[in-house]
Order: C-alpha cells, then structure tokens, then sequence
C-alpha cells in the first residue's frame, strides 16, 4: 500500500483538486493522511468532507506547529510499505500509479513535474536534477544538492531511517532529499512528469522559478539555518568532518546578503561556477530563471 502524507493549510481553493486526482486510482492500494496545520479558513472541513465519503482518506491536527512536525506526525499515522509526501495545492497525476511494481522494487523513486500557474495551466517542465542521482552521497550532501519532496517515494524502511525528522529544522525538502539518498540502496527515476506543481502567491518559498530579491534572501536565510542543524545530525553527516558544509554556507551567506556587491562574490572561495550562479540570481534574476528552464530541459536528456 502506498501511503500519501499531505500537509494542509490555509488552501481551501486547492486542496479539493489534490485528493480528488487520488480517488481516480481504485486499483492500486493507497491511503491519504491529511494532516491539518492549524488552518484559518476551510480547509479543515474541505477535508473532513472527503474523509466521510472516502475510508482510505484521513485527516488530522497537527499535534505541533509546522511541516516538519505535521510530516512526522504523518509518518507515525501511516501503514503503508511505500511512503510519499505530496502537497494539498498541487496535484499528483494518476499516471503514478502505473508504476507501482516498480515502486515495489527499488528503494526509492523520483519524478518530474509540470510547473503550472494557479489554475493549473502548464507553463515548464521541471525534470530532475541528474546530480542527485549519479553523484556519491558525500557529492551531494557538500553541495546541498536536493529535489522537492514531492518528487521522492520511498520504502517506508528507508523512511525509519531518517523519521522523525528533528523538528528544529526550517524545512523538510532538504532533509528528504540527502536522507533518501544516504540511505536507499536503488533509486528509480520516473521517465515523465507525474506531478502539477502550482504557482501561487502564498507560497512560502514563492514558488519553483521565482528570484525575486527578498525570496532569494528567505530562501538563503532558511537554508543557513538548516545547515546548522544537519552539521551535528549524525543521521546526514555520518561522520563526516563539518567543514564539508562550508561551500553551501558561504554560496548561501552571499545569496542572503542585502545589497551584495560585485567584488565580495569575485573574492568569494566559491569555485567559478557558483560564483556565476550567485551573480546570475543576484544580479539578472530574468536571465536566471529563463536558464533555470533551459537547465530542466538538458536535465531531461542526461536523466
């Protein structure tokens, strides 16, 4: 059985799209645990309303506060072998589950997505990033490389390994990603996009693709907190000296910084080609986004 773990809040106009793409499956086993995060509108009882009508549906408070600990919660309320974590204003399509043999046979699994606007009308197609799948773990975990949570299905052995997650951290992305990679043995990569991942304005992060200045700093502020929470988690760093970190914290000190010049990215540590990412978004965020797109489409032929 294929456990769904959503988080929810605040998204009444969204969430009726999420679960009602899930009920299309009446073949392949699966449940969905909806944890609400304290919600302010009706997401709450949008929820509850499919919980009545539907066994396999669940829905529950967060006992905390946040993803982090709403995720776990989720995780200690699941039964299913292969775990899944998907968002409550996005939409997984009904094509995933035509993989579920594979699902069975490996440890882990990714997939791509649809980017779309908040109706859901396709803009780019995110592929994933190949990085994470042919680098060694200690590659990926000195470069902070990570693809969304959305993206990842696991063997709820290789979650047991990484859950709970420690609930100081900012945000889970991360963590899933370096855990699955660290401890699932095979990894599957999907061939197409399974996912509609929507664009909208309340969005923590502000969205896949957006560089806007002040989202660019949350975003670093947020990952140099997550930093030093990992660097003493033996469950990511494994022994591993903490100077392995350093070049993540000095690319994110630079994108957090107000008013970044010039000169302070060339005397940077940074090898070249972080130092031309740091002035791509810093600098020319539309040039940045229109080559992060470009990147998603080479991404699709290395896969």
């Amino acid at each position: 059985m294929i456990s769904f773990i959503m988080m929810a809040k605040n998204v009444e106009n969204y969430i009726k799209d999420a679960i009602s793409s899930l009920q299309k499956e009446n073949t392949v086993p699966w449940e969905l645990i909806v944890i609400d995060d304290h919600s302010k509108d009706n997401t709450l009882e949008v929820a509850k309303g499919f919980e009545k009508s539907d066994s396999r549906i669940r829905v529950y408070k967060n006992r905390g506060v946040g993803k982090v600990a709403g995720t776990n919660y989720g995780f200690f309320l699941s039964k299913g072998d292969i775990i899944k974590c998907i968002d409550s204003d996005d939409v997984l399509l009904p094509d995933f589950f035509r993989y579920y043999d594979k699902l069975k046979e490996y440890d882990a699994h990714c997939h791509g997505a649809y980017i779309t606007d908040s109706g859901l009308k396709k803009m780019y197609v995110y592929n994933v990033n190949p990085a994470i799948l042919k680098n060694p773990y200690p590659v990926v975990l000195e470069n902070l490389i990570s693809i969304p949570k959305w993206s990842w299905s696991f063997k709820r052995e290789v979650g047991e390994r990484f859950f709970p997650m420690p609930e100081s951290l900012p945000f889970e992305d991360v963590w899933i990603s370096l855990s699955v990679k660290k401890n699932a043995k095979g990894i599957y990569l999907m061939e197409k996009p399974l996912y509609l991942y929507r664009q909208h304005s309340s969005q923590t992060f502000g969205g896949i693709v957006n560089y806007n200045s002040d989202v660019v700093i949350f975003r670093a502020k947020r990952l140099l907190k997550l930093i030093e929470v990992i660097e003493n988690e033996e469950r990511i760093v494994n022994g591993f000296d903490k100077t392995i970190l350093n070049k993540a914290r000095e690319f994110n000190t630079l994108m957090a910084r107000e008013g970044l010049k010039l000169f302070e990215i060339v005397k940077s540590d940074l090898d070249f080609f972080l130092k031309a990412k740091v002035f791509l978004i810093k600098k020319t965020p539309y040039l940045a986004k229109k080559l992060t797109v470009l990147k998603w489409k080479v991404d699709s032929l290395l896969s």
